[in-house]
């Protein structure tokens, strides 16, 4: 994978082993669940997550966006899909999609990794979602029989610094 910051922007991975994976269920109700997009829904989640990163605090997606618009990241969804047999978890509310998370089960190396991250739409942040849709994803990805699970992200965004620690992610070094 290549580092370079003026291409890829991420400096930061979180890692859980998931044979220790036993973190409480957080509270669903009623109105929120999440499941799997469906094949005619992938251009809604990947507007939803072009728009939740373009308007995270501090534009730290900014450059990295430059090189997106939300038809060429569903093209991207589809043929990741299509490839690598990649998920996209949503959670919606009220039949709305309001979250996303690309998923990819390597079998072979027993990793699951996040290809989108946990992405929330900015109308429905501070609600629980993106807690129940990494809660979703990492017992899913358990159940598989996986034996860990990876993000990369951006130092200092809200989920590096509260949502992925608070669930048990462990921050490791990520070669220069």
């Amino acid at each position: 994978m290549n580092r370079d910051t003026s291409i890829r922007p991420f400096n930061c991975v979180f890692r859980w082993d998931l044979s220790t994976f036993n973190y409480q269920d957080p509270t669903q109700t009623a109105e929120t669940r999440v499941r799997l997009a469906l094949e005619n829904e992938i251009g809604s989640a990947a507007e939803l997550w072009y728009d939740g990163l373009s308007r995270e605090e501090g534009s730290p997606w900014e450059s990295y966006l430059k090189k997106w618009t939300p038809a060429s990241a569903a093209k991207w969804f589809l043929d990741s899909k299509k490839r690598l047999g990649t998920k996209m978890l949503v959670p919606e509310q009220q039949e709305v999609i309001v979250g996303v998370n690309g998923i990819i089960s390597e079998k072979n190396s027993g990793k699951g990794r996040f290809f989108t991250g946990i992405v929330v739409s900015p109308n429905y942040r501070r609600r629980g979602i993106g807690s129940l849709l990494l809660h979703k994803t990492l017992s899913d990805l358990k159940k598989e029989g996986l034996r860990c699970a990876e993000v990369e992200t951006i130092q200092g965004i809200p989920a590096a610094k509260y949502l992925y620690p608070k669930h048990g992610g462990k921050s490791i070094q990520v070669p220069a």
